[in-house]
């Protein structure tokens, strides 16, 4: 870890990226009914725009931990940044599978980029500034999805919706040569701290922490993919809403959860508790997913959206703060342990959105499948309740809270 001014420039490097990702990430979502006009696709092959993203990151990400563990970090962050950047060429994009593909890429981009945010914010930044650099990327990838979800919509209603995809994904283009030229990555402390044996990932891989943030987190998140994903599409064909003004209330959620995610890191770090985030967040996400749909009331619906931003975005910083925490924590641990967290969570999520699709093809409502999902996303609670304390502040919180352990399970 480097105290040098330099880790603002890496710092800024890595807001960018998240900042365009997401947006990249979020844009497809609003223009889904544009898409299967153009393609005459039905919703369930709509949904695979948003899955496959998902279904790439669910099945590569731990390989992608691997090769983060035991080769150069920069190389191959910029592989991953570039590959990201795959949706520029979307306005060539003359059938379904080729736009698909694209996606698939940006999504493989991931795979790389997340495991690999680890060592590097560990080889450049302290303990007590990890959990706010954590939240301050989540709260700019959070910031791009409401970017994406806002904008999408009109700017391809003026320029077309291919054209507004390729636009998103030129700016990951640029940003990619930007870290090219600019980013530094100092060598490991110690070099066995680059390498994770094949048992020490398994040992991970089957840690109770580990295995409870994954499925906590993909709890709040398949609900999340699920809504973001259909929602648009529900309050313009069911609530006769404008595709521009749905895109518009759903894209309250994730602007509500730049600052959730900010908040989450700031008070994390200054209560020095990470336990409390996610029970929180797990008691209100499923009240606040079935208010998304359950009411045909505009001013309801706003407050949902409000408490579904809060909650879906609030434990995000102490969820990927904890790995680092764990007793033996190395940056190769941690990249796998995000990889396992991330690829649980994305395999959760990935038949969300499909699982939305297919059902309301054959049922003929929404309901059914957004009230799946509601119910589901109280898993993050019960995760919250089993989880450890591993903050610096576990003694204070374990006396206060007597709900579960309060030691931090070493994986």
């Amino acid at each position: 870890m480097q105290q040098q001014p330099y880790r603002f420039v890496i710092a800024g490097l890595l807001i960018f990226f998240n900042l365009s990702y997401g947006a990249n990430f979020a844009a497809v979502a609003p223009i889904l009914s544009l898409v299967m006009e153009d393609y005459d696709v039905s919703r369930g092959e709509a949904s695979l725009l948003i899955s496959a993203v998902l279904i790439i990151q669910a099945v590569l990400i731990i390989p992608g931990g691997m090769l983060v563990a035991r080769f150069p970090i920069k190389p191959i962050f910029s592989l991953g940044w570039l590959m990201a950047g795959a949706m520029t060429l979307a306005v060539l994009a003359d059938h379904f599978l080729v736009l698909l593909f694209l996606r698939v890429i940006s999504g493989l981009a991931f795979v790389l980029i997340m495991p690999a945010t680890a060592p590097i914010l560990m080889r450049w930044f302290s303990r007590r500034e990890l959990p706010l650099i954590n939240s301050l990327n989540m709260t700019f990838f959070t910031l791009g999805i409401g970017v994406g979800a806002f904008t999408a919509a009109p700017i391809s209603l003026w320029i077309g919706w291919q054209s507004t995809l390729s636009i998103f994904g030129g700016v990951l283009v640029a940003g990619s040569l930007g870290w090219a030229f600019f980013a530094r990555i100092p060598p490991a402390p110690e070099p066995s701290m680059s390498r994770v044996s094949l048992r020490e990932m398994w040992s991970l891989m089957r840690s109770k922490t580990i295995l409870l943030l994954g499925l906590g987190d993909g709890a709040a998140f398949a609900q999340y993919m699920a809504l973001t994903t259909w929602l648009p599409t529900y309050y313009s064909q069911v609530l006769g809403m404008s595709l521009t003004k749905a895109g518009s209330t759903v894209g309250l959620i994730p602007i509500v959860g730049v600052f959730a995610a900010l908040a989450g890191g700031v008070l994390s770090a200054r209560m020095g508790v990470r336990r409390p985030f996610f029970i929180i967040s797990g008691l209100m996400v499923g009240l606040a997913g079935f208010g998304s749909f359950a009411f045909d009331n505009e001013a309801l619906i706003y407050v949902s959206m409000v408490v579904l931003g809060i909650t879906s975005f609030l434990y995000l910083p102490a969820l990927l703060t904890v790995p680092m925490e764990l007793e033996g924590a190395t940056e190769g641990n941690v990249a796998v342990a995000w990889a396992t967290i991330f690829a649980i969570a994305s395999t959760l999520a990935v038949i969300a959105p499909i699982t939305v699709g297919f059902m309301t093809d054959a049922l003929g409502s929404y309901i059914p499948a957004f009230t799946l999902w509601a119910v589901l996303a109280w898993g993050l609670l019960i995760a919250g309740l089993m989880l450890p304390e591993t903050g610096p502040g576990a003694r204070r919180f374990t006396r206060k809270f007597r709900l579960g352990p309060g030691s931090a399970d070493s994986g």
